[in-house]
C-alpha cells in the first residue's frame, strides 16, 4: 500500500474546494471521471499516477481552468517544478481571474511576483462555499484566537476598553464583531465572500454590512471617521500593506487604534508568501509602512492566532495609533 499523502495545509484545501465549487465539470462526462479517479490516487499518495489521470482528462476538455490548476498542483506534489508551472499558466490563461489560485502558485514557485498573487476572485471563491464550516474548522480545528488576541492588546492600550465607530475589514463570518460589537457605539465590516457576510448578517452584531476589498472599502470612507479598525487574519492575504496603512490612517480619527494580527517572519523582506500560499510579514516592513502613514506602534507581541498542521502559527499582534 502506498504511504498516505503528506498533510495539506489549510489554504491547500479550500483552493480545491473554491476551485471545484466554482467549475463543478469539465463540461465531459468522462474527463470527470478520469478526475475523479485521480483524486482517488492523489488520497492514496500517489501524485504522478493522478497526474496522468488528469491530464487524459485535460485531453478530452483542453478549456478547463480548474484541470490545470489540478495538474499543477499534482505536478508539483510529484516533485516536477517545471511542469507544475506550465500547468498553472495554463490555467491562469483559460481564467484570467483565477478562481483558482494559479497565480499564487505560480509565485510561491518564484515564478511570478508575490504581491498580488491572490486575485480577489480567488479570496472569495475559497471561503464562498466553505462559510457554513468555516468556524467549525478554524475555530474547533485550527484553535483560532485572533479577537481575543486583540481584545486583549487593545485592553493595554486603552482603558476602559470602549470605543466610538469601528470598522471590522474582511470580517469573515464576523468573529472578531461578536468580540467587540458591546465595547463599540456601532462596528461595521467588509468581506470579499457574500457567503462569510451572510453568516455574519445572522449574529446581528453588525450596523452595517458590505461585500468589498479591504483597501476599496477603506477608501470609500470619510476622513477621521472611525475610532477603532479591526482586522483579524487578514494580512494572510494580502502582500504589500502600504496602501492599506495610508487609507487606515486617514480615516482614523486623531488618536484612534488600528489592531491587527498577521502571520510572522523573521526574514529581511517586509512580506514573503510561504508554503502554505499565506502571506507573512516581518517586523520591519510592519515598521516602514507604520512610519510611512504616520502611525505610532503602541503594542505589538509575537503570538500565535492559529494552528498550521498540528502546530501553532509564527504570528504577531499589532495596535497602530493615528
Amino acid at each position: 500500500m502506498p504511504d498516505a499523502a503528506p498533510p495539506i495545509p489549510f489554504l491547500a484545501v479550500l483552493s480545491y474546494i473554491a476551485a471545484m465549487s466554482s467549475f463543478r465539470t469539465s463540461g465531459d462526462a468522462i474527463a470527470d471521471r478520469r478526475f475523479a479517479y485521480a483524486m482517488d490516487y492523489r488520497a492514496q499518495g500517489e501524485p504522478a499516477a493522478a497526474a496522468e489521470l488528469v491530464e487524459q482528462a485535460l485531453e478530452r476538455a483542453p478549456g478547463w481552468a480548474v484541470g490545470w490548476f489540478a495538474l499543477g498542483e499534482l505536478r508539483e506534489a510529484a516533485g516536477d517544478r517545471d511542469k507544475a508551472q506550465e500547468a498553472y499558466r495554463h490555467s491562469l490563461a483559460l481564467d484570467l481571474s483565477d478562481v483558482a489560485g494559479a497565480g499564487a502558485r505560480l509565485a510561491r514557485l518564484g515564478a511570478a511576483p508575490a504581491d498580488g498573487a491572490m486575485t480577489a476572485a480567488h479570496v472569495a471563491a475559497l471561503f464562498d462555499d466553505y462559510a457554513p464550516r468555516f468556524e467549525r474548522s478554524l475555530v474547533g480545528d485550527l484553535s483560532y484566537r485572533g479577537p481575543a488576541l486583540l481584545l486583549a492588546a487593545l485592553a493595554k492600550v486603552r482603558q476602559p476598553a470602549a470605543f466610538g465607530r469601528a470598522l471590522d475589514i474582511g470580517c469573515g463570518t464576523g468573529l472578531a464583531g461578536e468580540t467587540f460589537a458591546t465595547l463599540c457605539a456601532g462596528i461595521e465590516g467588509c468581506d470579499l465572500s457574500q457567503a462569510m457576510l451572510a453568516e455574519a448578517a445572522r449574529k446581528q452584531v453588525y450596523r452595517h454590512l458590505v461585500r468589498a476589498e479591504a483597501v476599496a472599502f477603506l477608501a470609500g470612507e470619510a476622513d477621521s471617521s472611525a475610532d477603532l479598525i479591526l482586522a483579524a487574519d487578514v494580512f494572510v492575504y494580502l502582500g504589500d500593506l502600504g496602501a492599506l496603512f495610508r487609507q487606515a490612517a486617514r480615516v482614523l480619527q486623531q488618536g484612534g487604534l488600528f489592531a491587527f494580527t498577521a502571520q510572522r517572519q523573521d526574514g529581511p523582506e517586509p512580506f514573503t508568501l510561504n508554503h502554505d500560499t499565506r502571506y507573512a510579514h516581518s517586523h520591519g516592513g510592519i515598521e516602514a509602512w507604520a512610519a510611512a502613514a504616520g502611525m505610532d506602534i503602541r503594542h505589538r507581541s509575537d503570538e500565535w492566532a492559529r494552528f498550521d498542521r498540528g502546530a501553532p502559527s509564527p504570528g504577531m499582534v499589532i495596535v497602530l495609533q493615528r
